[in-house]
């Protein structure tokens, strides 16, 4: 079984808080406006400029961000541009990754790639050793995302994405923990939460994504579930989400 975990805290610096702001506050859109976001995500941080404008009334919208990431096995800038109205949000992403312990491994004579399990993923990336590798490649993203608020309590959301990685074949990659060839990903999200205005929220979450490996596509499902919060420790927004997804070998 395979697991990913990725913790985030985020400080919206522009944004006023109050102390009876509503700890589930992260489920609706953030105010309009130029906004400076922190994020801590496990092995390493981003931080991302964003701007956020109306087009009619809160339910329609614009936004415009540039990310900067580095973290423990890799780094990237983005460049992020997205158009919501009402429940339908469409995006769009480009971007450059530099990956400085990337893991590619040869391929097998009877399948699509032999001995890339776990223990050959070790041998490979010595914790406190030097990488084995090193790659450069550009990243885009099309995104369609539905957002479907039943009630105070609950929120569906469902998405579908088309990501493009231009990685060396048969990488492992850090943030799908799985590996692949260059080229699309086809990607499925669908998420729920149930929320409260003092705890916060939690729900369930599926993934499918479909991996260009050779010359097809493989399927890869997962399940899991999210949770998020308002921590309350410091005057600004502080935020703190948390994903955990679990998928077969």
């Amino acid at each position: 079984m395979r697991l990913a975990l990725v913790t985030l805290l985020g400080l919206a610096l522009t944004a006023t808080a109050h102390a009876d702001q509503r700890r589930d506050y992260m489920l609706e859109g953030d105010d309009f406006g130029n906004h400076l976001i922190l994020d801590y995500f496990g092995t390493g941080g981003q931080l991302t400029l964003e701007h956020r404008g109306k087009i009619y009334g809160k339910a329609n919208s614009y936004s415009g961000n540039v990310q900067a990431l580095v973290g423990y096995p890799l780094a990237h800038v983005m460049a992020n541009a997205s158009l919501r109205f009402l429940f339908l949000e469409l995006s769009g992403m480009i971007g450059y990754r530099s990956v400085w312990r990337n893991l590619s491994f040869p391929a097998g004579r009877h399948d699509y790639c032999v001995d890339c399990d776990r223990a050959s993923r070790r041998h490979q990336d010595h914790v406190l050793g030097e990488g084995p590798d090193t790659d450069r490649f550009m990243l885009a993203e099309a995104k369609v995302q539905l957002y479907l608020p039943f009630n105070d309590n609950f929120i569906l959301t469902s998405l579908l994405a088309a990501d493009y990685q231009g990685l060396r074949p048969r990488s492992y990659d850090w943030f799908f923990t799985d590996i692949h060839d260059p080229g699309v990903i086809g990607r499925w999200e669908t998420l729920a939460f149930f929320k409260h205005r003092d705890w916060g929220g939690i729900g369930p979450y599926l993934q499918l994504l479909m991996l260009p490996r050779g010359d097809r596509h493989v399927g890869e499902f997962a399940v899991g579930f999210n949770a998020t919060a308002r921590l309350g420790l410091v005057e600004r927004n502080d935020l703190v989400f948390l994903t955990f997804l679990i998928r077969p070998i």
